[in-house]
């Protein structure tokens, strides 16, 4: 032997990396060299006589001290051994498995004498021995026999079971031999074995079990796998009907054998290496279509998102699921963002890390989410679907600020950042190609849903899909920090508005149908919980629009310039920039649709409400010009047009659009009764219809035949058009919606200057009745107030100072309240409370006496 390399074995357990790779390189150079000078021949050396014989003399040397090596605790022993007997084994081509057996047995006995730590040492010298000889390639050479493999197999599951922290190592060692097993004759013996000895005869319950499976059969389709995994249903472990056992052992947890996880990992384990290759290696998209693999998505949800993020989950599971996020994320796409960003996951986000946590479950949170980040402001597409994620009804997103600790927050205002309107839009297409055509094929690019094959989907995962992507929709066009235009929140709305309603009757041609939303046919077809979907979705968006405003405040403008821009912001809420009102805009689009020969409206006793719509679309446009008319003269006046206009826009559209056959009909019996009222308010809000109807009126008294006729065509019975409007706004707010409720507070607030007696003992009349205060007069309640003066009543009449003004527009009576009474009113009234004082001092009848600051 040559003392050359002598000094190569101290660099191998060096800690240094560098050095201990420098010392193996030199070692093999040196003692291939030896090896070279010898003759050349075919023998194998399965004893360590063979081995001298054949092999020289430093490289007969070698082999043993390498193995010895392995079971060293000096350093890293054991890494820079393992690499040069892998390396040596592999050059030497007269060294067999058996001859290396023999050895490592020898040398890594553990025996009952040794204490502890020394036996523990001979079990991770065995390992990195065989180890070393599977990944060496020696297994396939001649003479190679299943006695020596079932050795190996037997070792290496021995260990295992004995140390769970020995399993993964041992088993991925297995797993590595897998492919080897195809090259001998004798491979379903050896696969047959692997099965009995290795998987328990098909018992699995550990993910280091079902990786070696997963390889088996992947390696090996034609074996008859349903006889080998009886406790396993389907053509793959990955299929539907294991969805439940799966969950368990990715979990790791066991009700049956808690032993089995007793130990914790830091790392993912290996069997995730295979699963994410099976969903996104293109090269196996034909495998995954023949073994009916469940989707990426299903797996996703089952594990990770009611798994390790369930709701709680332990700090360690749910840092696996943060090492899974970043798995993920190189395969990230807006098409599989959906399953990644799941609720659990989102509250994982927000709700267990904090940005200045010092524990490990936040420092890899942390990165998890930097790295998340940073693919979104890469690609705008997913940048846009994480947000829409990261945004619920539930939670509002904070506002960046110094004291701001909130990571979801963070995370969405980097986001917003970098998006553009061009990004939008195009994620907004994404979505209702989704909607059309949903991911029902594995596309073989990424492994997730493709929009094109219609088979062997249910209809459950279809409306899911669909309802999904309405939801995106909704989110990206309410999310105030987008810059979304009122194009975009348009085309939102009359797609969602062409689902619900609107379908082709006739077959496409190359000219379309007429109705852009409708250019491609849904597939499959809309189903009637889609339709319902949508229709109920989209009065619930339009009560969310109602409610926000267009107009766009600039912080450096002075008083008198805010001030103005205030009742422009007023006057802008509910509709877009060019004064449509949104709901007019679903009736104006529903409208055009039925008007076209080859579009049929799917909506149930459409037909005998459509004229009323039409009539009352009309009605509506004339309230959008005369709230454009009066915008610049009288603020007040505007406002309330626009308060009538989304009123009937409103019940128009919930009449259409409600599921619920009862609440259609009432909303049907409103909109006549709002009609009359509104046509009454017209003459009341204009001075010019007041002048024509005080001349009328005027004119048919000098005419009335006696004094008596004169005297009662004077007398007014009919109720004020604010009286009727608060009655109807009552009742409406007697309905289980919130929107509802919602908008009657916004169309009171600008009429609450033109209340009367009559209307505000309506409202008076509800509050005692809350409280159990009812009349006894025909049912009707009568208000009982204390009277300020000895309970005597105050002529609350003015005479107004306007030519034009008439007593019919005036308070007649007034009573004076208590102060307990006035809150009740003021709570009823909600915003539009601070009207009242105004209507106590002045006259109703001329909405010029009333600036913006009285009608806030």
């Amino acid at each position: 032997m040559s003392s050359s390399t002598l000094d190569f074995y101290w660099g191998l357990s060096s800690l240094d990396e560098k050095q201990r790779i420098d010392s193996a390189t030199q070692l093999i150079a040196a003692l291939v060299k030896f090896q070279n000078s010898m003759p050349q021949t075919d023998e194998m050396a399965t004893n360590e006589e063979e081995m001298a014989k054949l092999c020289a003399s430093d490289v007969a040397y070698a082999i043993p001290r390498l193995i010895k090596g392995l079971a060293s605790p000096r350093d890293g022993a054991r890494q820079g051994f393992s690499i040069a007997l892998s390396e040596l084994l592999a050059r030497i081509p007269c060294i067999s498995v058996k001859l290396v057996l023999s050895l490592l047995w020898r040398f890594t006995e553990a025996t009952n004498s040794m204490k502890g730590q020394e036996q523990r040492d001979m079990r991770f010298g065995r390992i990195f021995g065989l180890m070393a000889l599977v990944q060496s390639g020696i297994i396939e050479r001649t003479g190679t026999t299943a006695v020596d493999i079932r050795k190996i197999v037997m070792e290496l599951t021995a260990i295992g079971s004995k140390k769970s922290y020995l399993r993964e190592i041992s088993y991925v060692t297995l797993t590595s031999m897998v492919p080897v097993l195809g090259k001998f004759e004798f491979k379903d013996e050896l696969i047959t074995m692997f099965v009995a000895v290795a998987l328990d005869k098909g018992t699995i319950e550990t993910p280091d079990e079902l990786y070696l499976a997963m390889r088996l059969r992947r390696e090996y389709p034609s074996y008859n796998w349903y006889t080998a995994f009886p406790h396993w249903q389907g053509k793959h472990m990955l299929s539907h009907k294991n969805v439940g056992k799966l969950a368990a052992i990715l979990c790791e947890t066991s009700t049956d054998n808690p032993a089995l996880f007793s130990t914790w990992h830091s790392q993912l384990h290996t069997v995730w290496t295979e699963i994410f290759d099976l969903y996104f290696n293109k090269e196996r998209a034909q495998e995954v279509a023949d073994m009916a693999v469940m989707d990426f998505e299903v797996v996703w949800d089952h594990v990770v998102e009611r798994g390790l993020f369930a709701p709680g989950a332990s700090q360690f599971r749910r840092y696996w699921g943060f090492l899974l996020l970043e798995r993920l994320m190189p395969h990230l796409s807006e098409e599989n963002v959906p399953a990644m960003m799941t609720p659990n996951i989102v509250r994982g986000l927000s709700d267990n890390i904090s940005l200045s946590g010092k524990s490990l479950l936040a420092k890899v949170g942390l990165r998890t989410a930097e790295k998340l980040i940073e693919i979104c402001e890469g690609n705008t597409a997913v940048g846009l679907a994480v947000l829409t994620h990261l945004l619920n009804q539930r939670t509002t997103i904070q506002s960046p600020g110094p004291n701001t600790n909130n990571l979801r927050s963070m995370m969405a205002n980097r986001i917003v950042a970098k998006l553009d309107s061009e990004a939008i839009v195009g994620y907004v297409d994404y979505l209702q190609k989704v909607f059309v055509t949903p991911k029902l094929a594995r596309k073989n690019t990424t492994g997730v849903a493709d929009p094109i094959m219609v088979t062997n989907v249910s209809d459950k995962s279809i409306e899911k899909q669909r309802g999904w992507a309405i939801d995106q929709m909704i989110r990206v066009a309410k999310y105030g920090q987008l810059p979304i235009t009122d194009e975009l929140t348009t085309n939102v709305l009359h797609f969602i508005t062409a689902q619900a309603a609107l379908k082709t009757i006739t077959t496409i041609g190359t000219s379309g149908c007429g109705v852009a939303e409708l250019e491609v046919r849904p597939t499959p077809p809309l189903s009637s919980a889609s339709r319902e979907y949508c229709a109920v979705t989209l009065i619930s968006f339009v009560g969310d629009l109602n409610r926000m405003s267009t107009h766009k405040k600039d912080d450096t403008a002075d008083a008198a310039v805010d001030a103005a821009a205030a009742s422009a912001g007023r006057l802008s809420t509910g509709c877009s920039r060019n004064g449509t009102v949104w709901s007019t805009a679903v009736i104006a689009k529903l409208l055009d649709g039925a008007a076209n020969a080859k579009v049929g409206v799917s909506l149930h006793g459409f037909e005998e409400i459509k004229p009323t719509l039409v009539k009352m679309l009309q009605v509506m446009r004339s309230m959008e010009a005369r709230s454009v008319q009066y915008a610049k003269k009288s603020i007040d006046t505007a406002l309330r047009f626009r308060a009538l206009e989304l009123l009937l826009g409103n019940i128009c559209m919930m009449a259409t659009f409600t599921v619920d056959s009862g609440l259609r009909a009432e909303y049907l019996e409103v909109i006549p009764e709002l009609h009359e009222c509104f046509e009454k308010i017209i003459i009341q809000l204009d001075p010019t219809g007041k002048k024509a109807k005080k001349a009328k009126k005027a004119a048919a008294i000098a005419a009335a035949a006696t004094p008596a006729a004169a005297a009662e065509l004077s007398e007014d019975d009919e109720p004020k058009p604010v009286e009727v409007l608060t009655d109807i706004l009552i009742s409406l707010l007697t309905k289980d919606s919130n929107s509802l409720r919602k908008l009657c507070e916004q169309v009171f607030a600008p009429f609450t200057g033109l209340m009367t007696a009559d209307a505000l003992d309506s409202i008076i009349g509800v509050l005692q009745a809350r409280e159990g205060v009812t009349g006894e007069d025909d049912g009707n309640v009568e208000t009982q107030m204390e009277l300020i003066d000895g309970e005597q009543d105050i002529d609350a009449s003015h005479s107004g100072s306007d030519s034009d003004s008439d007593s019919d527009d005036e308070l007649e009576q007034v009573e004076a309240v208590d102060e307990e009474l006035r809150r009740k009113i003021e709570e009823a009234l909600g915003n539009g409370s601070g009207d009242m004082d105004q209507a106590e001092r002045s006259a109703s009848g001329e909405e010029e006496e009333f600036d913006d600051d009285q009608m806030k």
